[in-house]
């Protein structure tokens, strides 16, 4: 049996990303292994400023909220579908990218931003796209 990864966080082009990998896993008969990976927030000032840091124990939280509720909306218990769910910590397309080394596939949500944008804070899909060492599904979302 063989297996597809799926990145998800909480938006719309990562909830169609689990929907195809759901289906695509029901047609292959895989598992999914969902990937919900954190990473401490970056701030960019020109002015000092002092926030509070969230703790590890909130972020992996979050983290693990985001997949119950991405599960939940896609209805994956009702799919008949295997699945494992991950929350490391890390930058997304690196932990997918890692997560997916033996994997039959690896599937993401394309915001389908502009090309000066991704220029600029990069992007999950384009990181995927050219690190995966397995084929890509980039999957965007309805409307």
């Amino acid at each position: 049996m063989g297996t597809i990864v799926v990145g998800v966080d909480s938006t719309k082009p990562s909830a169609a990303a689990l929907q195809w990998a759901i289906a695509e896993a029901k047609l292959r008969n895989c598992t999914l292994d969902i990937v919900v990976s954190w990473d401490y927030p970056v701030m960019a000032t020109t002015e000092p400023l002092i926030m509070p840091q969230p703790d590890r124990d909130t972020l992996v939280h979050s983290a693990e909220l985001t997949a119950t509720r991405m599960l939940a909306d896609a209805h994956l218990d009702q799919s008949g579908v295997a699945y494992t769910v991950h929350t490391p910590e890390g930058r997304p397309g690196e932990e997918l990218v890692a997560r997916a080394m033996d994997a039959d596939l690896l599937v993401v949500g394309s915001h389908g931003s502009s090309a000066l944008k991704e220029l600029i804070l990069g992007s999950v899909s384009n990181y995927c796209a050219h690190h995966s060492t397995c084929p890509v599904v980039l999957v965007k979302a309805p409307g």
